[in-house]
């Protein structure tokens, strides 16, 4: 007598099978356009606008330092995920208390969300910091003593990691991320990106280049993890044109 075991399929399989049912249209992460152009607008920030701002810097408003100041920290990568956890924790802690399936399945959803902005700013950080190991550049701080073009690679000095610049990583992660999920409001969360990357500079931490090349970094794999969750059929559809389009349907 034969006994017939049923083997559940585990959660890599899932994915695989999810992956392979929109493997054909799937489009390719346009990484070189991208590229090309971070490359040039870091370039003209370092040439034409870190020696003037380096130098004018300690002559800006105080208020303005101040209130830089007050914010900046909101692209610490520890705070960004204490919110996040924060989310998950309490999306968790709703989704046991809900009865109807529906319910249930948008707080699953909303999880997802967090988890994929979670996935875009801890990968971004993870390059950033190490890109600033490699390439040690001094600091704006430092800029009376040392100007725009030093370097010191493999420095765990503070004084020189500035390139590029890690809140501005996780601030272009962040936004970018929610920019995708929400594109009604993107221009919104554009901007907030923008100034609260400008912060930085204003508060004389980083030269424009570096957090340029900051905000690119983020973007660039809020982006792309948007595109590998389409893949699998997760948070974001593909489109006819085979980019990723937010699903909120699913949780409206």
């Amino acid at each position: 007598m034969s006994i017939t075991v049923n083997h559940k399929p585990g959660f890599l399989s899932y994915l695989r099978k999810r992956y392979e049912a929109r493997r054909t249209i799937h489009r390719r992460v346009p990484w070189k356009a991208f590229t090309l152009f971070a490359i040039n607008v870091v370039a003209i920030a370092f040439f034409v606008f870190d020696k003037p701002l380096g130098e004018a810097v300690k002559s800006l408003s105080p208020p303005l330092v101040t209130i830089a100041g007050d914010v900046t920290d909101i692209g610490r990568l520890a705070w960004i995920l204490a919110g996040l956890c924060t989310v998950l924790a309490t999306g968790y802690a709703v989704r046991r208390r809900l009865w109807k399936v529906r319910r249930k399945f948008r707080m699953v959803y909303f999880g997802q969300m967090a988890a994929y902005v979670a996935l875009s700013v801890i990968c971004a950080s993870a390059v950033a910091n190490t890109l600033k190991f490699l390439i040690g550049r001094a600091r704006p701080l430092l800029y009376e003593q040392e100007g725009i073009f030093s370097f010191s690679p493999f420095s765990m000095d503070f004084l020189h990691q500035s390139f590029p610049s890690g809140h501005s990583t996780n601030i272009g992660a962040l936004f970018v991320a929610l920019a995708l999920l929400f594109p009604r409001f993107r221009l919104v969360f554009i901007g907030v990106g923008l100034w609260l990357g400008a912060s930085r500079v204003i508060i004389g931490v980083h030269y424009p280049s570096d957090v340029a090349a900051g905000l690119a970094l983020g973007a660039w794999f809020a982006f792309a993890m948007s595109i590998l969750f389409a893949r699998f059929g997760l948070i974001f559809a593909v489109g006819r044109d085979g980019w990723p389009i937010p699903r909120l349907s699913r949780l409206i």
